[in-house]
């Protein structure tokens, strides 16, 4: 754990090198294991104002050992940040596949594709990046492709699923206008040529896709782009764990690893529904940390009977009460706001200033009437609930599943068979989701890697004390110290006391 930019990706990285060295099998699977990271990063990781190689999901990898080698591994991702696909602040990017096929492809291949200038395509901003910057992502999608390789993906496999990403570019240029005969939306004229290289069928008549997009909103138009995009990435998940099963007897009992990288805490200029998501992750990891070092270690003092003096520290309980509690906390809030059609991103901030007036850790927005902080145990920060409803919703238009069932692009229709049968598991509620998490994590014997950030220019070789003072202060780490220098670190049996 840690803030983004302090190095968690990077330490989970070696963290695998090195147990994979000490395992001294050198064998293919765990060659695989390793190589499969470009493949995640470029498809979930992005640029942020603080993060040039930032997470935007959370992974829980499992490594499952039988007499000290590798047999097996899974992996579990947890709240992708799809809307990244269809909106990025100023300062950030979209996620890093988009910019590296730019770079990678050929001309007759982007031909194919029907990509055009990277500054046409309003998802990734109009921007792209320096010369320096188009070699280092030709370079890096090249690695992609190796690894779809040695994932497994067949040819067409790959060639349907950057068919899907172009489409899902082009799609973002597709505007709306009103039909003046009845006032109902039409595709706009201007971008016709868009809704037909978003379709991407050649070969096959297309005009289905227009009746059905004719038909809905922009919201609904990004809601089919992140849709896709999610479904893509889940699938990518879904073949590497095929790729990495085990292949052992089933009766078997196997030891396992579990290494958790996920999101850091964020603190931007404009903070969204994104960020209260990751932050409250952060908030339940840390009260997992707080439960470990100084609840059952001190527990466990007491009910020796040993002269011990109680640590206090910073218990965010309280934060997380008013974040899941139920049926008054922040997110029960906003489920009960999302499922009234007349509510607004408003009316659910009005809720929150009365509901929690007397709390200690919210506060309305100052001269804003749609922001509102939380003090959470890193910090205040501020956010802006434009948006909120509509991204808790997460709703795709019902005719819209009959578009991903009916696709004329292979891939795109067997995704959603298989989301349908439940075969691709990945589009869970973030309240779910960090559920599934927690219960994970909350029956293993942890150890915690705490990251630490050295300055916030991204600055190598440069240490700001400051800086680093204040997230040993925040993460507990100061009273972290204080138990270990005072406890028992170390608790052997008797058995192993008198073999030793």
């Amino acid at each position: 754990s840690g803030e983004s930019g302090a190095g968690k990706t990077e330490s989970t990285k070696l963290f695998l090198q090195h147990i994979m060295n000490l395992c001294k099998g050198n064998s293919q699977l765990e060659r695989q294991i390793l190589q499969v990271n470009p493949l995640l990063e470029a498809f979930g990781n992005a640029q942020t104002a603080i993060n040039d190689n930032s997470s935007r999901f959370g992974k829980y990898i499992q490594l499952r050992f039988q007499n000290n080698t590798v047999q097996g591994a899974k992996l579990s991702e947890y709240l992708l940040e799809k809307s990244r696909v269809v909106q990025q602040d100023i300062g950030e990017r979209n996620f890093h596949i988009f910019y590296y096929m730019f770079a990678g492809l050929s001309s007759e291949e982007k031909e194919m594709y029907g990509l055009l200038d990277p500054s046409l395509y309003r998802y990734i901003s109009g921007r792209f990046g320096t010369s320096d910057a188009a070699q280092c992502w030709k370079h890096k999608y090249q690695e992609v492709c190796n690894a779809l390789d040695m994932v497994g993906f067949q040819e067409q496999e790959q060639v349907d699923m950057q068919t899907i990403l172009a489409g899902v570019l082009s799609l973002g240029n597709v505007t709306f206008e009103p039909e003046e005969s009845d006032g109902s939306v039409k595709v706009s004229e201007v971008s016709q040529g868009w809704l037909k290289a978003a379709a991407v069928i050649p070969y096959s008549p297309w005009s289905p896709s227009v009746s059905c997009c004719c038909s809905l909103c922009i919201d609904a138009r990004d809601s089919i782009a992140k849709v896709a995009y999610g479904r893509v990435f889940g699938w990518i998940v879904w073949k590497i764990n095929e790729l990495l099963a085990e292949n052992v007897d089933p009766e078997v009992e196997l030891k396992e690893i579990g290494i958790l990288d996920i999101f850091g805490f964020e603190n931007f200029a404009v903070n969204h529904f994104e960020q209260l998501c990751i932050n409250l992750a952060n908030e339940q990891l840390q009260h997992f940390f707080n439960h470990h070092i100084f609840q059952l270690e001190q527990a466990a003092y007491q009910e020796e009977e040993l002269p011990w003096e109680t640590i206090t520290f910073n218990n965010n309980e309280p934060i997380l009460n008013l974040l899941l509690a139920k049926p008054v906390g922040l997110l029960s809030l906003l489920d009960e706001q999302s499922a009234f059609p007349q509510a607004t991103d408003k009316t659910f901030v009005d809720k929150l200033n009365s509901s929690f007036k007397a709390s200690l850790h919210f506060q309305p927005g100052r001269g804003c009437v749609l922001c509102f902080s939380i003090i959470h145990y890193a910090g205040k920060v501020q956010y802006t609930a434009r948006g909120f409803l509509e991204k808790n919703r997460d709703t795709l238009p019902a005719n819209v599943h009959g578009l991903f069932i009916n696709s004329v692009t292979p891939l795109l229709s067997a995704l959603a068979v298989l989301w349908l049968a439940g075969l691709l598991i990945f589009l869970c509620p973030h309240q779910h989701s960090l559920m599934m998490l927690m219960e994970r994590l909350y029956s293993a014997n942890p150890h915690f890697v705490r990251c630490i950030k050295p300055n916030s220019q991204k600055e190598p070789g440069v240490v700001d004390s400051q800086v680093v003072l204040q997230q040993l202060r925040y993460n507990g780490l100061l009273e972290t110290i204080r138990i270990r220098r005072d406890g028992f670190s170390w608790r052997p049996s008797f058995e192993e006391f008198a073999e030793r």
